[in-house]
């Protein structure tokens, strides 16, 4: 289960990142960032639907950071399981080496 919560960390860290990039990209109404990265290049390499394209990757890195953010909280708020804890408390010897009846 571990080595699934560090996988999920490791997405959630990439999305974030991928997730601020395109953002920083977008060329809003005003100029912005947009203009700081090439100006017409994003529009030249992806064509007239660069907008498009990067509104849509926006969306779905959103998703998937929602998403990841969710199952991850789902996982590490969820405590041990009671059934396991009691199995572990069977497996421990009892202290006197052999097992005391108990008396009713």
């Amino acid at each position: 289960m571990g080595i699934i919560i560090t996988l999920l960390y490791i997405v959630e860290v990439i999305v974030c990142i991928l997730l601020g990039l395109v953002v920083m990209i977008q060329k809003p109404k005003e100029g912005g960032l947009g203009g700081a990265f090439g100006g017409g290049a994003l529009e030249a390499s992806l064509g007239a639907d660069a907008g498009n394209v990067l509104i849509r990757a926006t969306a779905i890195l959103g998703t998937v950071f929602l998403l990841n953010t969710l199952v991850l909280a789902c996982l590490t708020s969820r405590p041990a399981s009671v059934v396991a804890g009691v199995e572990q408390q069977q497996e421990q010897p009892a202290e006197g080496g052999a097992e005391q009846p108990v008396n009713q």
